[in-house]
């Protein structure tokens, strides 16, 4: 019968289990212990657990058992104490585990140094069982912090493991424990909670490994402190239940394992045993397989071995323990199945995308054209196809290397997917070439559409684009064929623009005629002051047309595709018609920046002029557009938010692009002095302008009260008709005063 974990003759001591893993990212704060600092106190460890045998038949075998015990719980203690954050407690548990095992340890060597014999149970038993909770809680939060929750199919296979050797331990060791004759039934109850114990214990170390390993001193000496933990308990509880008394060296194990639970707690690497692991996929390996085999048939195997040995209710464990790995295992098949399943929908997807710019690939283009041409037929309406293709692609890439290439063709293509309308389509047709179906358009509807795609080239690139209506007769592949010869031929006239295969003939496009307002454009100017001194900071540009207002006719360009064209035009104006003396602001829309005929019209040099864009534009534009606007940062230019407050702000966006103004959009200054629920609009604004290092500039001012109240909320900068029209030239801000 087991009981105080020892006898007079015999005596077994214990250290905590745990595995080979903690849970934390973080460092310990104290500098690690020299590199042969741990390795000589596990040499010195060692050696007293081997002096222990020829101890064990003297009058030194106390001491020299509780001096081991005891070096190897003190060097787990120092290593909890360096230990900091969500692992420090991790480690204070596994230290708390060989604490309680000392104290049953030293409870059972005070009887045998006065020659009694110890109770069954007794005291030791509290500071052995005391232990469990202490390794078990410390493993679970190691468990929790290395995979939280990322790792089901190896929790799943630790459990049919576990499961499996937990029906062996039942069996073979609990039950003839828990009845063993001559003890009274709390004896037999402690007598049980020992391997019950031990196979909790196995079951978590299992759990633990089971999503892989952590290949370090560290985790080698705490898996091996685990594992010689567990084989001598479970060779103590065979011995026990046989009645045959178990030999000095299972102590030596024990006081061993103390050692070395004690070297990993201290060794240098013992906080990598604490940091996160990797997501990891599904592991299906042959020896995983195998272990997972030989799990599924203990339990049958061990019901039979039950009914031979004549076990009471082995046979009944045996069935039950069978039932739960036989569910695990189907749990786990149809995690398989339904990984399987998902993964394979992410392989048809990837299948059908191309992998550098994410649109549809060459393969969902034929797909795409095949559908869209029987569409076509069956409802008697138009469809376009397009090739488009980089001009000098191949020189650009020379120029400045691959991964920049790469880098237009991501933003191009996702500038056409942008521009394209509801129901057309765009594909990878190879390397730098595309290709874009049209349903439903024809003649000069299309041909603006692609314009809008040919004006959208980011990067200050060009592309030249060769398109055909589909006719009825023809099959898809000799559609796309006269495409192709028109995009030849648009190469052939000089690049950078639409050709049109008309079935007979090539035709150079000619987009819309320009607007005929454009010829009336002239640029006026409105002052931008300080609040406080009147003094005129800078000038927004403006453009004007006879007969017709500013806002329809550039959204009239934005919804034809010439907007970087007609922008273009007004920025010329503007800086045509500037003489200087201050800051100049310029308006421009998305698309137009990263065109290349706005790239053309501005000067390299960007000192002295604003580049305002508005929030709404700036809440949806791309990182190409990010990335444009930081290069004209670098070239001098000032960046402005316009019209803030609209409704549609991205402020993480706008934190990104780091604004030199932010332009309060008039409808948050209209009436603000009569309005108090607009001030914590614009305290929030003047709070996210100090954050970003921005200025905050009022539009709109209109009179001498809201100037006023603005000044008083802490704006310094405005604009409007209270300070100044817009004018040809230069504009004075009036006098005030």
């Amino acid at each position: 019968m087991r009981t105080g974990r020892s006898t007079m003759d015999e005596r077994d001591g214990s250290a905590p289990t745990g595995a080979p893993r903690t849970t934390t990212a973080s460092r310990p704060v104290a500098g690690p212990a020299p590199a042969w600092g741990p390795y000589a106190a596990l040499g010195a460890g060692l050696v007293l657990a081997a002096s222990f045998v020829p101890a064990s038949g003297t009058g030194a075998r106390p001491a020299v058992y509780l001096v081991t015990a005891g070096f190897g719980t003190v060097l787990s203690i120092i290593g909890a104490r360096r230990m900091v954050g969500p692992q420090r407690r991790i480690w204070w548990a596994f230290a708390f585990g060989q604490a309680s095992f000392l104290a049953g340890d030293a409870y059972v060597e005070l009887h045998v140094a006065a020659g009694t014999t110890v109770p069954q149970p007794s005291l030791a038993d509290v500071g052995y069982l005391a232990c469990y909770p202490a390794l078990a809680l410390g493993t679970l939060w190691m468990i929790r912090g290395r995979w939280r929750g990322q790792d089901r199919p190896a929790f799943l296979d630790a459990m049919i493991v576990t499961s499996g050797l937990t029906v062996v331990g039942g069996v073979l060791l609990v039950g003839p424990a828990a009845v063993e004759g001559g003890a009274s039934l709390l004896a037999q109850a402690v007598a049980a909670s020992y391997p019950a114990f031990d196979l909790l214990l196995l079951a978590l170390a299992v759990r633990l490994v089971a999503g892989g390993l952590v290949r370090s001193p560290a985790m080698w000496g705490m898996l091996a402190g685990c594992a010689l933990l567990l084989l001598a308990d479970l060779y103590y509880v065979s011995r026990a239940v046989t009645g045959v008394p178990y030999p000095a060296w299972v102590d030596a194990v024990y006081l061993v394992s103390y050692v070395l639970y004690g070297f990993a707690a201290v060794h240098p690497s013992a906080p990598e045993l604490s940091e996160p692991a990797p997501t990891r996929g599904s592991a299906s390996g042959w020896g995983r397989m195998a272990w997972l085999g030989v799990a599924l048939v203990l339990a049958p195997v061990t019901g039979q071995l039950a009914h031979l040995l004549d076990y009471e209710h082995g046979e009944r464990v045996a069935l039950v323990g069978g039932f739960l790995v036989a569910g695990l295992v189907v749990v786990r098949l149809a995690d398989l199945v339904r990984d399987l399943q998902v993964k394979a929908v992410q392989l048809a997807a990837l299948a059908r995308r191309d992998g550098l710019t994410g649109i549809a690939n060459r393969l969902t283009w034929e797909h795409e054209l095949s559908r869209a041409c029987a569409t076509a037929r069956e409802t008697q309406t138009d469809l376009t196809v397009a090739i488009l293709d980089f001009d000098h692609f191949k020189a650009y890439n020379d120029e400045h290397g691959h991964p920049a290439g790469d880098q237009v063709l991501k933003a191009t293509s996702a500038a056409w997917a942008a521009a394209l309308p509801a129901q057309g389509f765009v594909a990878r047709f190879g390397g730098e070439e595309f290709a874009v179906l049209l349903p439903g358009l024809a003649g000069p509807e299309a041909v603006r559409v692609l314009e809008r795609l040919r004006t959208a080239v980011t990067h200050a690139q060009t592309c030249s684009i060769g398109t055909a209506t589909w006719q009825v007769a023809e099959t898809p592949a000799a559609l796309v064929a006269r495409a192709d010869q028109a995009l030849y031929h648009a190469k052939r006239e000089g690049r950078n623009r639409i050709s049109i295969h008309d079935g007979g003939a090539f035709t150079i496009a000619s987009v819309a005629a320009e607007d005929p307002l454009l010829e009336t454009m002239s640029a006026v100017f409105q002052p931008i002051v300080d609040l406080h001194s009147d003094a005129v900071l800078a000038h927004e540009a403006l453009s004007r047309f006879e007969g017709a207002s500013p806002q329809e006719v550039f959204e009239r360009a934005l919804r034809d595709g010439t907007a970087p064209t007609v922008e273009a035009r007004a920025v010329r104006a503007a800086l045509a018609a500037w003489p200087g003396g201050s800051l100049l602001a310029l308006n421009l829309s998305p698309t137009a920046l990263v065109s290349r005929a706005v790239e053309q019209v501005l000067p390299w040099d960007m000192s002295g002029l604003i580049v305002e864009l508005t929030e709404t534009d700036l809440a949806e534009c791309s990182d190409a557009v990010m990335v444009t606007l930081e290069g004209l940062r670098a070239r001098g230019a000032l960046l402005a938010v316009d019209d803030f407050g609209t409704g549609l702000s991205n402020v993480h966006r706008i934190a990104m692009l780091r604004p030199d103004l932010i332009k309060l959009d008039m409808s948050l200054v209209r009436g603000v002095d009569a309005d108090p629920r607009l001030h914590g609009a614009i305290a929030a604004t003047l709070v996210l302008a100090q954050h970003t290092g921005s200025r905050v500039i009022a539009e709109g001012i209109e009179t001498q009260a809201e100037r006023d109240c603005l000044v008083g909320l802490g704006v310094r900068l405005g604009q409007g008709y209270l300070i100044g029209r817009p004018a040809q030239g230069p504009v004075t801000a009036p006098d005030l005063s």
